[in-house]
């Protein structure tokens, strides 16, 4: 193909090209094709990969093709740049062998139930989709279909065979996760997910891994379930031997919340062969990876050769927070138990939203609705930028990973900023306190900018402005 040193697996890479699904984007295929051979170590770390005109040439297929194929690899750190020298495969853990799947187990005894607080909107409040921009007559066409006999009677308490049906679809050719309806488990949203797997997985006095920062809420749920709780950060995983024996481990690798970080290839591997290792489950919280900068990254889950990932996913931040509607991705052993589990709580979840959402997204609203509101959210989270610099705000440090539905502004280590977060309350904006993710973590101001137009931003920059200036000036809150 090249002098790059790829030629003994240029066969291989047409034979993997061969299995990829002919539905998925010509980029995506390439990406999966690709990225199996350095998974599997056919091509080999520190191999140049042909550059982007030969592979197209020798592929027959267009060269901006292969350059998304390799900008996703690059995004997922299976391969890197140099200058001038092309790109180069990353050196990567091997996988864990052999190993028996993960199975089943007993549904413990007790169900507990932890308690949190859902806050009102607001100004600047971070996590709330752009309402202003949702299809509502598109979205009112598949609530009328789904108004019949069979929406009005009691559904599977799994969810709606259909809905599994298209998330599997959107879960392939977005996410790359090979699943199977059947190991799709509707719920509620992403906390309700949590709380079935706290129930169902971990027993009093477990030890549980919780990212930090993170939801207050999961850590809430699993000290309901009597949980032995420590914290790790997700740029701190170098070494995840150093994280000791434990039940269960909580993570967004595709998008920390609030700060944006992704977990490397390298480290998602070597986290999979920990808990294969270790017998340990890792409960995936995909958050707001459908705003993410860039193509969509692979979901963990799709890298698990073991069944020892677990997948949440919700629709309240890409539809609207009212519809309460998410998933699992489980292992088949789990489903049972988890099923269980769910009829002690609620029996299943409303039949005609579920059966509207399938509607929805079959045919093709709901891609083209998510398409919209990446470029929608990128152009505002810019409007935003723009007006943080233009004010007397623009000498903090603004967290910016890239996308998502969020940025973070840091204070100086004198300010309070969960103080700041009640002050500003009380005028109206609802930016949240960064050490409410995690208390150690340096001071700072989670800010979104999904919900509101130019105008409504505006307004609540020049409120920060009105009141952080002055304690910006003295260094006090």
């Amino acid at each position: 193909m090249d002098e790059s040193g790829l030629t003994r697996t240029d066969l291989g890479l047409f034979l993997e090209l061969n299995k990829q699904d002919p539905s998925l984007p010509a980029y995506r295929r390439l990406f999966l094709a690709l990225r199996q051979l350095i998974l599997n170590h056919r091509i080999d770390g520190g191999t140049r990969l042909p550059a982007t005109r030969s592979l197209a040439s020798a592929l027959k297929i267009s060269r901006n093709t292969v350059k998304s194929a390799y900008e996703l690899l690059q995004a997922e750190g299976y391969i890197y740049t140099r200058t001038g020298a092309g790109c180069f495969v990353a050196e990567l853990p091997k996988a864990v062998q052999g190993g028996e799947p993960s199975v089943g187990m007993p549904q413990p005894e007790r169900t507990q139930q932890g308690g949190w607080v859902s806050p009102g909107p607001g100004l600047l409040q971070p996590g709330i989709p752009a309402l202003d921009h949702f299809p509502y007559r598109r979205w009112q066409r598949a609530m009328q279909k789904s108004v019949s006999s069979a929406g009005l009677l009691a559904g599977d308490p799994q969810g709606d065979l259909r809905l599994r049906q298209e998330i599997v679809r959107w879960l392939g050719a977005q996410r790359g996760m090979p699943v199977d309806a059947n190991q799709v488990l509707i719920t509620s949203g992403s906390q309700q997910g949590i709380y079935l797997a706290a129930n169902q997985l971990v027993r009093a006095g477990d030890r549980v891994l919780l990212e930090r920062p993170g939801f207050p809420g999961s850590e809430r749920v699993f000290k309901a379930v009597g949980a032995q709780i420590d914290y790790f950060h997700q740029q701190d995983l170098d070494g995840v031997d150093r994280l000791g024996k434990a039940r269960l481990m909580l993570l967004t690798p595709s998008r920390n919340f609030p700060l944006g970080h992704t977990l490397s290839a390298d480290r998602r591997l070597a986290l999979l062969n920990w808990a294969q290792q270790n017998d340990l489950w890792l409960l995936e919280d995909d958050y707001d990876s459908e705003f993410a900068a860039g193509p969509a990254l692979s979901a963990m889950y799709s890298l698990d050769a073991h069944e020892r990932v677990i997948y949440a996913g919700t629709f309240s931040r890409t539809l609207f927070p009212g519809l309460r509607l998410g998933y699992l991705v489980l292992p088949l052993a789990l489903v049972q138990g988890f099923l269980q589990t769910r009829r002690v709580i609620d029996g299943g979840l409303s039949l005609p939203a579920q059966i509207a959402l399938a509607e929805f997204m079959a045919c093709g609203d709901y891609g083209r609705h998510l398409r919209r509101m990446k470029r929608l959210y990128q152009q505002r989270r810019q409007v935003l930028e723009r007006l943080i610099a233009a004010s007397a705000l623009d000498g903090l440090a603004l967290v910016d990973a890239g996308g998502g539905m969020n940025l973070c502004l840091q204070l100086p280590a004198s300010l309070n900023d969960q103080a700041l977060e009640k002050l500003l309350a009380l005028e109206g904006v609802s930016v949240r306190a960064l050490s409410g993710y995690d208390p150690q973590q340096s001071r700072g101001l989670v800010v979104g900018f999904t919900a509101q137009d130019r105008d409504a931003m505006s307004h609540g920059v020049a409120i920060l402005e009105r009141v952080l200036g002055p304690l910006l000036a003295t260094g006090q809150s």
